[in-house]
């Protein structure tokens, strides 16, 4: 198969929390929760300086249970916030919980859990990478000139990977083409902006699990492809 892509890896970090995965409102509500009194007089940093205090005079196991049930509530059953609230202060949940759609989730919530119990829980570690990508042939300019499904990016990342990164290892049948219904969970925040010299730059944000691969990386090329666009 052609490789219609150029790659550059521009840059790459880790990041202990994504910017705007907790808003003032957020902040509020758990308060609120843990019945904190009366807040109207807090600015959004004492806002979130006052939620971390707050949670940091409970036991962690409490603390990370109404996190989850903020954030995981609709998701999760009672009895499972209670077992994944004791779990998340030895595990990283957004790695290795069954259901990856709530992967993203789990990760917030241990963002915050870290901030008031930084001795305590794991450590978060998602990573930004982010990339330049051009086209080399006009098959290639059409899939970029298109929506960028998740698909085709976590395709077009696994190929700057080795051949024994969890990427390729775990997902190496969907990775080379198979249906890849869990690049979804893979890949959590992307921005796409195009460049002045053809092109897109990509922002990718998820799990470094899966992402870690690429720290090393500098430049590649790409045969990646997206699943079809799925029947009506």
């Amino acid at each position: 198969m052609p490789s219609p892509f150029n790659v550059v890896v521009r840059g790459f970090s880790v990041l202990e929390e994504i910017g705007g995965s907790w808003s003032t409102e957020d902040f509020e509500q758990l308060l609120d929760r843990m019945e904190f009194g009366d807040i109207a007089d807090l600015s959004p940093d004492d806002l979130r300086e006052m939620c971390v205090l707050s949670l940091r005079d409970l036991e962690p196991a409490k603390a990370a249970s109404i996190l989850l049930q903020y954030r995981l509530g609709d998701s999760l059953s009672k009895g499972q916030i209670q077992n994944v609230s004791h779990e998340m202060l030895d595990e990283k949940l957004w790695e290795e919980y069954a259901d990856m759609p709530l992967h993203e989730r789990f990760f917030h919530v241990g963002s915050l859990l870290y901030q008031a119990f930084p001795s305590v829980v794991p450590v978060p570690d998602a990573v930004e990478v982010q990339l330049a990508v051009t086209a080399k042939d006009q098959e290639g300019a059409r899939l970029l000139e298109a929506a960028l499904h998740e698909t085709l990016i976590v395709r077009l990342l696994a190929d700057g990977m080795p051949d024994d990164a969890p990427l390729n290892r775990l997902f190496g049948e969907a990775v080379r083409g198979k249906p890849f219904p869990e690049a979804e969970s893979i890949v959590w925040i992307v921005h796409s902006e195009p460049l002045e010299t053809g092109g897109v730059e990509l922002q990718v944000i998820g799990s470094g699990y899966w992402l870690d691969a690429l720290r090393e990386t500098k430049t590649y090329t790409s045969a990646a492809r997206p699943d079809p666009a799925r029947k009506q």
